[in-house]
């Protein structure tokens, strides 16, 4: 965990963020460049005025664990927010100024929309049936309020994490199992329906007085690997056009 602050400077200089990153899988070099560049952007402001904190990331194989350690950690420190950025994600380096000037007193979870390909946009509201949710297709304004959001890039305060804790336990992002069966259903024939970490995070936040909220941040890319094949001919077309894809090696009968 890389400290930026000097000792004894406190909170002197505003509200401080911890970013953090949960890798479970690949890190993309445009991800990788983003951080670099965000950390000689803090590093060239004086002491006193640097909002970034600290960096911190956590490796494993379920997002949700990843996720709730991220949260441990940055209790564990002085700061205020938390960001947590997916290390699929181009970001510039005034996210933590732009995501620090929409949150505040009234708006203590807001998540950047992003591009996730499948979905409009990052943000849902619930329906009238547990753990089925509508992805809203138009975004009603700048900032605006949701039931729950894709946590991508999100900006959370502390107030929030300890409030989930002391109502919940420390299981902010573990997955959710919501009735899908009608009471008086036997046992053996009950069904859930599971709720992801993002939206589950969501709903506990909700439960203990938090609304979240989503915002149009610019300058966000989303970089999503997929399999590529020689026997596909666009995957040649696209290795031979760009060598960074890699070599794809035909094969001989």
């Amino acid at each position: 965990m890389r400290d930026l602050r000097v000792k004894g400077n406190g909170h002197a200089g505003g509200p401080k963020v911890v970013l953090g990153y949960p890798v479970g899988g690949s890190v993309t070099l445009p991800f990788h460049v983003s951080v670099l560049q965000l950390l000689a952007y803090e590093l060239a402001k004086p002491d006193h005025s640097r909002l970034l904190s600290k960096i911190t990331h956590t490796s494993g194989l379920y997002v949700a664990d990843n996720r709730t350690m991220l949260v441990q950690r940055f209790l564990e420190t002085d700061a205020d927010w938390l960001l947590q950025v997916d290390t699929d994600i181009e970001f510039p380096v005034t996210l933590v100024e732009t995501m620090l000037r929409i949150a505040g007193d009234d708006r203590k979870i807001v998540a950047a929309n992003v591009p996730l390909g499948v979905y409009a946009s990052v943000a849902f509201m619930e329906t009238k049936t547990p753990g089925i949710w509508d992805c809203l297709e138009t975004l009603p304004a700048d900032v605006f309020q949701c039931d729950g959001a894709a946590t991508a890039v999100y900006l959370a305060h502390r107030d929030v994490f300890k409030a989930i804790a002391a109502e919940h336990g420390q299981c902010w992002f573990h997955h959710m199992y919501l009735p899908k069966s009608p009471e008086g259903t036997p046992p053996w024939a009950f069904k859930f329906q599971s709720i992801g970490e993002d939206l589950a995070f969501s709903l506990r936040a909700k439960r203990s007085g938090f609304q979240t909220w989503v915002a149009r941040v610019p300058g966000l890319g989303h970089h999503k690997t997929r399999k590529l094949s020689h026997d596909q001919d666009w995957a040649r077309a696209m290795a031979a056009e760009d060598p960074g894809v890699g070599e794809i090696v035909q094969e001989e009968a």
